[in-house]
């Protein structure tokens, strides 16, 4: 008998689960690489425009998109830095809902931004383009894995939420039997 036949399909899945990263994980993983990506974008477009001592409005617009998405990354950062320190918590404002909502704003942020960054005289240089898409795609997954943390959030609380209340209704059903016991006694 193998390994895999002895063990049943919940072991399995569970094996399966702990060798995966979270969408947690991931979805910090992703704003880390946007992080990167947009200083990238900020810094090219700044250094290229330097050099050549013309900065048009699309060149203005890049290095803007950059820096902005770079501030408002490392707010969200600090803010992940802060709930896994136990400074602020995830059931004030800064919820995994908000946190989601405040993803889809880089999808937003990041669409005219690849439009404007990959038009074809774009003053932007090869290395921003780049990460301008980097950015552009890891704002659509990082907004998916934190719709997803947001949901193993829901489902962990209602789960927890299911499981408490079993717990007490056993436990009143117990005070029930005893008091039941101590009254026909």
């Amino acid at each position: 008998m193998s390994t895999a036949q002895a063990l049943s399909a919940d072991e399995i899945e569970n094996l399966v689960k702990a060798n995966r990263i979270s969408p947690y994980g991931l979805k910090i993983a992703t704003q880390l690489v946007m992080w990167i990506s947009s200083i990238i974008v900020f810094g090219s477009t700044s250094n290229s425009a330097d050099e050549s001592n013309v900065c048009t409005s699309a060149c203005a617009y890049a290095i803007i998109s950059g820096l902005v998405s770079f501030i408002y990354l490392s707010i969200l950062l600090l803010l992940n830095l802060l709930t896994e320190l136990s400074r602020l918590s995830r059931r004030g404002f800064f919820t995994y809902h908000f946190e989601a909502y405040l993803m889809y704003f880089l999808i937003l942020w990041w669409t005219p931004a690849i439009a404007n960054i990959a038009q074809v005289n774009t003053p932007v240089p090869s290395s921003g383009i780049v990460f301008g898409w980097v950015c552009f795609f890891a704002s659509m997954y990082g907004s998916f894995e934190a719709y997803h943390t947001y949901v193993d959030d829901l489902y962990l609380r209602t789960k927890l939420e299911a499981e408490r209340e079993q717990e007490q209704s056993l436990y009143a059903r117990e005070l029930d039997e005893a008091d039941y016991a101590g009254e026909a006694v």
